[in-house]
């Protein structure tokens, strides 16, 4: 006699197949560390998150979110980028272009010369800001991305790129 010892779906539905779930890994960038821990649980129900022992280097390459003039808005040094070019490989990265170019044609809309103080910065870097976060997200392994605030930008003087 054949015994089966996986659990029955359901009267005359059959038997329930495993399913191998993968548990959802986060990534930290805590200065000159990546810091890895995914989270543990019974059944999908995620119960507890643990720290993986292993620490990798923070990546040596630097990408800058700052808007231009001319749809420019990534830059490596004083160099301009395309993310989908310097990237090629990186979907989740790509998916952010559309926002990023939405963002910079904002700038260049209402930004006016005459009168940087009526410009809405405040909104404006709060919307960069959490942008290059998600780049940032996205890129944790390969770069480093910082944020600053453009020449046009009365603050910048005082205070150029803001902590993500």
């Amino acid at each position: 006699m054949h015994t089966n010892t996986k659990p029955r779906v359901g009267y005359g539905q059959g038997w329930a197949e495993t399913a191998e779930i993968t548990a959802p890994v986060v990534r930290v960038r805590t200065g000159v560390t990546v810091q890895r821990g995914e989270y543990r649980g019974i059944n999908g129900k995620p119960a507890a998150f643990v720290w993986r022992d292993e620490v990798t280097e923070v990546p040596a390459r630097e990408i800058i979110v700052r808007v231009g003039r001319e749809g420019a808005w990534l830059w490596e040094g004083r160099t301009r980028i395309d993310v989908r070019t310097a990237f090629p490989n990186n979907k989740e990265a790509a998916r952010l272009v559309r926002s990023f170019q939405d963002w910079q044609r904002f700038f260049e809309k209402y930004y006016d010369v005459n009168r940087p103080q009526r410009f809405f910065w405040g909104r404006y870097h709060q919307e960069g800001l959490s942008l290059a976060r998600q780049l940032q997200a996205a890129l944790i392994d390969v770069a480093v991305v910082r944020y600053q605030r453009p020449t046009e930008d009365p603050q910048a003087h005082a205070v150029e790129e803001l902590d993500l």
